[in-house]
């Protein structure tokens, strides 16, 4: 089954609906393919700005003003964020748009890599505190992850921005002004939209609608948190609780003895905790 998310690469609600694509991913056995495309919501960050700053603007004050976008979806989806406001916006580079458009090149170069990029690209940008407006930052992702450098850095400059026209076409046809948004679209062509922030009992209900992909039994138990950890290799706190629906106590108590037994890292990042195999 085929969904085709509608989103953008610093959408906060987008980033906080990564923990529920990564338990979709894991209960149905990675059978989802998730085709994302990019909507473009800063194109100038003046239009983020209160009405009586836009002539008083500051590129510390649209950063700032970013920085409490996030977390305000921060504290509702949980997803960690940073604590200090980015570097992102300025006079000389007011959209967020070139975000977008490296998702794009990651897409156009390898396909079947772009959501692993897409993911790695907002954690930088939202968590990790990294620049990346700059196209050898997010080269460096992309060469992290197996993407070609050399021909990400092509797809970037060359033909990123027409797609990513291609994108916006596409969402503003749908009429979507927030995000995300998921569509399925049937064998006879008929595209079937849910809108907005969705929770995983949600998005599973839309896709058991539509297919009948068998899911996975979930156990909370060492074993299987451990293997979560492993194969998604960084994971936050929360996205163990969406995914595995545990009480905090029970989960507490099975990540301390994996600590205990030297299997897992735990670090604070910005507002939230991770885990990674040791």
């Amino acid at each position: 089954m085929k969904l085709t998310i509608f989103s953008d690469a610093v959408c906060t609600w987008s980033y906080g609906e990564e923990k529920v694509l990564r338990a979709i991913d894991y209960i149905y056995c990675g059978k989802i393919e998730m085709d994302n495309i990019m909507a473009g919501m800063i194109s100038d960050y003046h239009d983020i700005l209160p009405m009586n700053m836009k002539d008083n603007d500051s590129d510390e004050m649209a950063n700032k003003i970013l920085l409490q976008i996030w977390q305000t979806g921060s504290n509702i989806h949980g997803m960690p964020i940073m604590i200090k406001a980015p570097n992102l916006l300025s006079r000389k580079n007011p959209s967020t748009n070139i975000i977008d458009c490296a998702f794009i090149a990651a897409r156009i170069t390898e396909f079947s890599l772009s959501n692993k990029f897409l993911r790695k690209l907002r954690e930088a940008t939202m968590l990790d505190g990294l620049n990346t407006m700059d196209e050898n930052i997010c080269a460096d992702i992309a060469q992290e992850i197996g993407i070609d450098r050399v021909k990400f850095i092509e797809n970037f400059r060359d033909f990123s921005k027409e797609e990513f026209l291609n994108d916006r076409i596409a969402t503003f046809d749908r009429r979507m002004v927030t995000f995300p948004n998921f569509m399925y679209v049937d064998e006879k062509k008929r595209e079937h939209v849910i809108r907005g922030y969705k929770t995983k009992n949600q998005l599973i209900e839309f896709i058991d609608k539509f297919s009948n992909l068998k899911k996975r039994d979930i156990i909370a138990d060492e074993k299987h948190i451990l293997d979560f950890i492993k194969q998604y290799k960084r994971v936050f706190r929360v996205e163990l609780k969406e995914t595995f629906d545990i009480s905090d106590i029970d989960l507490d108590e099975i990540l301390e003895k994996l600590e205990r037994q030297e299997a897992i890292i735990k670090s604070e990042v910005g507002n939230g905790i991770e885990y990674k195999e040791k």
